[in-house]
């Protein structure tokens, strides 16, 4: 078990961590460090084969300083495109009216507060310890009430230490608790990681109340985490258990806690006329246990390279988008670009050919694209008609399909055709070649490129694209 560190301020901090934060107390004087903000140990803290490390029970004046930062702004300040890299359409402030200590129901919670504002548009607060407390292993309970109403989506969840180092998802993300406003009645808990085909891993376990809504009374959400699995449960009952598999290196590190409200996103969708402001997460305790006997390995070494969407990429890693049965134009590699708006590329999963297809994660913000690059040209004037199947972001309304040969290119956009709905989400174009007007079809030497996703106002979409089943006709 880790030794005991105390925050600075106002409770036991005794942090559950592998780096030191100032310590101040000692565990067994059972109150906070400042003699004029004492907090006795709460009596139903105490859980049989657990020691609580740390707690925060939002019993003070005020949010605790010493243990959470507030993420302020839109997501471009933290390295991702304006909507936190999910469209989402809040800003994040460290006001008051948007996260504060509040009394609801004869108890003291931190209220983290969705507004909207006529002329601002809407606000919320996210709340982390990046950087003050972290988490290796044990048992994290989170007590609270959930906002609840279309585009409403409230999150208690994780990030790896090192997202500094590697971006998401190969640091690693636990989700405590999600509950989307326009379904106030089901809960989920998910993991999401980079797995081993270099694409996104995630997991996912969901509960519905037999009656109610997680926004009718205080809940508690719980995740007991070793190195070999990760449980979530709500009020005790085992909602899900997942391994931590050999390609699932990220949960066996540390993690930092989140606690936000975000409006909008491709997840939970855009408010309507019937969503109602405001809206509260209200949280009455964040608790932090060590599980009593757990002796924890050491933290692996981490490999960007291997934890980082796309990865190390096979040079013929394009093959998997290629019609299985479609042999004729030999080996294809995978080639992205762009000012920024270039997309990181994996395999999936995700199919309706073969086993695997080809996913882009297109960031948005700015152009960019990917194309499949022949290791020899070759000729594709026998052909009438390329066919392709795509699953694409509900936003995502046009985007440049280009062919091209060393001495020429030709490109259509998405919008002028017709596609066919076909199975798992997907939907199948079927494009003459004559349409890619002045190519060189005798010397082609790439086959298939995607370019510049926009939504209707002409704005890059980020999202994920996938492309499988493509071959010439």
């Amino acid at each position: 078990m880790p030794s005991p560190h105390l925050s600075k301020k106002g409770r036991i901090q005794n942090v559950l961590l592998f780096f030191i934060i100032a310590a101040a107390c000692t565990l067994s004087l059972l109150q906070s460090c400042s003699d004029d903000n004492e907090v006795e140990l709460p009596v139903d803290a105490q859980i049989e084969g657990y020691t609580l490390e740390w707690f925060d029970e939002f019993n003070g004046n005020s949010i605790d300083e010493g243990s959470w930062n507030f993420e302020i702004g839109d997501g471009r300040d933290y390295g991702l495109p304006a909507g936190w890299g999910n469209n989402e359409l809040q800003i994040y402030t460290d006001e008051q009216q948007n996260a504060a200590i509040v009394e609801d129901d004869d108890l003291s919670v931190l209220a983290i507060t969705a507004l909207r504002d006529e002329t601002d548009g809407y606000t919320s607060s996210k709340l982390t310890t990046n950087g003050k407390i972290s988490v290796l292993y044990g048992r994290i309970d989170i007590k609270a009430k959930m906002p609840q109403g279309q585009g409403i989506w409230p999150a208690l969840w994780m990030l790896g230490d090192n997202r500094g180092e590697v971006n998401w998802p190969g640091c690693g993300e636990i989700d405590i608790a999600e509950v989307i406003g326009s379904d106030p009645s089901t809960y989920h808990g998910t993991l999401h990681y980079t797995n081993g085909n270099y694409g996104k891993g995630e997991i996912q376990g969901s509960y519905s109340l037999p009656s109610g809504a997680f926004s009718d009374d205080y809940h508690v959400f719980s995740t007991e985490w070793t190195d070999t699995q990760i449980t979530f449960s709500v009020d005790d009952t085992q909602i899900a258990n997942f391994s931590i598999e050999e390609d699932m290196l990220e949960f066996r590190r540390s993690f930092y806690l989140i606690m936000n409200v975000a409006v909008g996103g491709y997840w939970p969708g855009y408010p309507n006329e019937s969503t109602s402001f405001p809206q509260s997460l209200l949280v009455d305790y964040v608790r932090v246990y060590s599980i009593d006997g757990y002796n924890p390995p050491a933290e692996p070494p981490l490999e960007i390279e291997k934890e980082t969407l796309g990865g190390n990429l096979p040079d013929d890693l394009a093959n998997v988008a290629f019609n299985d049965d479609f042999k004729a134009l030999g080996d294809a590699k995978v080639v992205a670009y762009g000012a920024g708006g270039q997309p990181s590329i994996y395999v999936s999963d995700n199919t309706i050919n073969g086993a695997q297809s080809i996913a882009y994660n297109f960031p948005g913000g700015n152009w960019g694209g990917a194309w499949f690059e022949l290791a020899a040209a070759a000729s594709i004037s026998d052909y009438s008609t390329i066919v392709f199947s795509v699953k694409i972001p509900d936003e995502l309304t046009d985007a440049e399909i280009k062919l091209e040969s060393p001495s020429s290119a030709a490109a259509v956009f998405l919008i002028n055709y017709q596609s066919e709905e076909i199975e798992n989400g997907f939907h199948e174009y079927r494009i003459p070649l004559s349409d890619f007007e002045g190519l060189d079809t005798e010397n082609t030497h790439i086959p298939f490129s995607f370019w510049n996703p926009i939504n209707e106002n002409g704005e890059f979409v980020p999202g994920e694209v996938i492309i499988d089943n493509l071959y010439f006709e």
